[in-house]
């Protein structure tokens, strides 16, 4: 049997519409670790978010989060990898933000702590824990974060390219969510994430296969030897698959990887 590296996206992919983890899909997962095959969980969600997920398939799982900008062991409760935004600019950076768009709203994340502005508009599940702020560049320091949020009235893959065009070369945007877009340090992605940990694993692009959903996939899918799309993907991520799976709701995700693990080889 070829030995693969399996990375799957959560939101939209691998987890349902309503975010959960379905009992096919962790069985099928927990099939994959069993088989010997490295897996790794590959968000744009913190740590904090990840980690019911990943513990529900095993305590010793390792995740890419904040889309590449964390990656965190689970088994061992530490960081393995951290790539911050430098704090040299953010601030004006913000503020050429809000100048643009008056009604801009920030979040961040720094470490494992999430702030955000008191207007910032995000369910409560999602935001226990949070630090309120009132205006993000005041609070921007040698920590750094791994990555900004920002809000603008309606759905942010409408509003995204708006935001990325007020930005220097040194930051990049993208989205994987309707709440808001992304904003990180340029070159930092999930691609970029696990090329590092695939290259310390011995493992090679070819023997990749990536599961995705949103623009913020396209960088991992484009790389990975075998790219598959969730049928609800978006249409850019559709265009750049391999393959097309069934939806997330349909456990999509879950049928290819018991194809892969009955073929061997599975698709190439």
């Amino acid at each position: 049997m070829t030995r693969r590296m399996v990375v799957c996206d959560l939101d939209g992919t691998l987890l349902t519409s309503a975010g959960r983890l379905s009992p096919r899909s962790r069985a099928v997962l927990r099939a994959v670790r069993r088989a010997g095959w490295p897996l790794l969980l590959c968000t744009a969600r913190p740590v904090r978010d990840t980690r019911a997920v990943a513990v529900a398939i095993d305590a010793m799982m390792v995740a890419v989060c904040g889309n590449g900008s964390i990656t965190y062991d689970f088994g061992r409760h530490r960081i393995v990898d951290e790539q911050p935004i430098p704090a040299a600019g953010l601030a004006a950076t913000l503020r050429a933000l809000r100048t643009a768009h008056p009604r801009v709203r920030f979040g961040a994340e720094r470490g494992l702590d999430l702030l955000l502005e008191h207007d910032f508009e995000l369910a409560a599940t999602r935001c226990r824990g949070a630090q309120r702020v009132t205006r993000l560049d005041r609070v921007v320091d040698g920590r750094g974060f791994g990555k900004v949020i920002a809000q603008l009235d309606g759905a942010a893959p409408e509003y995204w390219p708006a935001i990325a065009a007020v930005l220097p070369a040194s930051l990049t945007a993208t989205v994987s969510t309707t709440a808001f877009c992304e904003i990180g340090r340029a070159g930092v992605t999930k691609a970029a994430a696990v090329r590092r940990i695939a290259g310390r694993s011995g493992v090679a692009a070819a023997d990749v296969v990536a599961f995705g959903d949103m623009p913020n996939d396209l960088p991992l899918l484009t790389w990975a030897g075998t790219a598959v799309a969730v049928a609800n993907a978006h249409p850019s991520v559709l265009a750049a698959a391999d393959i097309v799976t069934a939806t997330n709701d349909d456990d999509g995700v879950a049928l290819v990887l018991e194809h892969l693990l009955d073929e061997g080889t599975g698709p190439r």
